[in-house]
């Protein structure tokens, strides 16, 4: 496919909320270039290192962690990027944030968290990202979060409408502003389109992450001997029919054979991995990382070979932004694969007894830190210093469960268990250790 034409982007892409900092005036940078700084130097997203993808942490330095995945998503964003005609830099800072609001342990933490905000204002790791980029990191005085541009906060809104208890995935309901002010072009400009329309970038960040999240954990679940070659037949373990079963089930109303482009998928994964067919003595170490290497390439050239861009059915007469313009367009047998390949990875590894006796722990822990800090006897008292000035002068119940789930969905997976530790466990904590 030759490389598109690229998008033009406009002054009202590159603009933020706050009056640029002075000492940004003059910087060779693009704006998405400093955003991308803005983002790197954060604590947010430096505290993704610590924090589970599907694997905990401790488990071994192979793994992913919620860092190394979002790397990685910029790293297959940017190259769709290159593909489809959107800037890069954009797109790969979109990509750097995408889960920067994800709490520990992984979906047993966010599924946690969920439950405890039900009745109070709810938690979503998506809603979470808006959260700490516009209020809680802090970069200058002047303002807020990290006073990024319109099209960066726009491109990472998977979701755009308020939290209602019936609502899976939202925005907090206080930052709707948020996204009345990112997504302005949308609604402005074109207003046929759906109040959850997302941007073009936010498209390509949203199926990179889907390449990302299939492969990579894939690739995991190999190195930890979870997913092997009978997972690949679709004759073979029942939980591989029960995969093939379930996302059936998801695409029945398109009728779909989702059995032959399982067999396809796999004849695909044999291939690209010959030691699935050859597990031998004769069949080294070295041979068997380079085809599980091998393995991963292809998919991923796969995956992203098979975007491509789509014009929407939109007036596009001298528009204030083309970030509505285009979509990105994924033939439905591509989108069944790697739902295919995340399934998998479900049966074989999130519902085994080990994967699940580590998420019921995180679960424990969650549940625990936030009852503690929340009804526990001048529970509040119990957070560090800069968490409980934030509860100064303002006793809503509402506020302070807010300030309390950002404090707990902040937390790495090692200094949630270090706190729930020095809480609950005897002969642990000291006073001479900052928490």
């Amino acid at each position: 496919m030759p490389r598109l034409r690229k998008l033009q982007y406009k002054a009202h892409d590159k603009e933020r909320k706050c009056e640029s900092d002075k000492a940004e005036r003059g910087d060779e940078r693009s704006p998405f270039e400093r955003d991308r700084s803005r983002i790197i130097h954060s604590a947010a997203f430096r505290r993704l290192q610590g924090k589970t993808q599907v694997f905990t942490t401790g488990e071994g330095d192979f793994y992913r962690t919620r860092l190394t995945h979002s790397l990685e998503v910029a790293q297959i964003a940017k190259g769709l990027a290159l593909r489809l005609g959107a800037n890069p830099e954009l797109v790969e800072t979109v990509a750097l944030i995408h889960d920067i609001g994800h709490p520990p342990f992984g979906h047993a933490g966010e599924d946690e968290l969920k439950k405890l905000m039900k009745d109070l204002g709810g938690f979503e790791a998506n809603a979470q990202n808006v959260r700490i980029l516009t209020k809680l990191e802090s970069k200058s005085l002047g303002y807020a979060g990290l006073n990024l541009t319109r099209a960066v906060l726009d491109g990472q809104l998977k979701y755009k409408v308020p939290y209602t208890k019936d609502t899976r995935k939202f925005v907090y309901a206080e930052d709707m502003d948020v996204v009345d002010w990112a997504s302005d072009a949308a609604r402005r400009w074109i207003p046929e389109l759906p109040m959850n329309a997302k941007s073009f970038e936010c498209e390509i960040m949203d199926w990179a992450d889907d390449i990302a999240y299939a492969i990579h954990d894939l690739e995991d679940s190999i190195h930890a001997n979870y997913i092997g070659r009978s997972t690949f037949l679709t004759e073979g373990d029942r939980r591989t029919k029960d995969a093939i079963d379930d996302v059936q089930e998801d695409y029945k109303s398109e009728g779909i054979n989702i059995r032959a482009i399982a067999e396809e998928l796999f004849n695909i994964i044999q291939r690209l991995n010959p030691s699935f067919q050859a597990l031998t003595s004769a069949t080294n170490f070295h041979e068997q990382k380079a085809h599980r290497k091998q393995l991963t390439s292809g998919l991923i050239g796969r995956y992203i070979k098979a975007a491509t861009r789509l014009e929407r059915n939109v007036a596009c007469n001298n528009p204030i932004s083309y970030r509505y313009v285009y979509s990105v367009q994924i033939p439905t047998n591509y989108r069944v694969e790697v739902d295919l390949i995340k399934k998998l990875v479900w049966k074989f590894v999130i519902e085994s007894p080990q994967v699940r006796t580590l998420e019921e722990k995180g679960r424990h822990i969650v549940r625990c830190l936030f009852d503690k800090y929340m009804n526990g006897d001048k529970g509040e008292q119990l957070l560090p210093t800069d968490w409980r000035e934030l509860l100064q002068g303002d006793d809503a119940e509402n506020d302070k469960a807010r300030v309390i789930c950002d404090y707990i969905s902040g937390m790495t997976d090692d200094y949630a268990q270090r706190t729930y530790a020095k809480l609950f466990l005897p002969n642990q904590g000291s006073i001479y250790e900052v928490l």
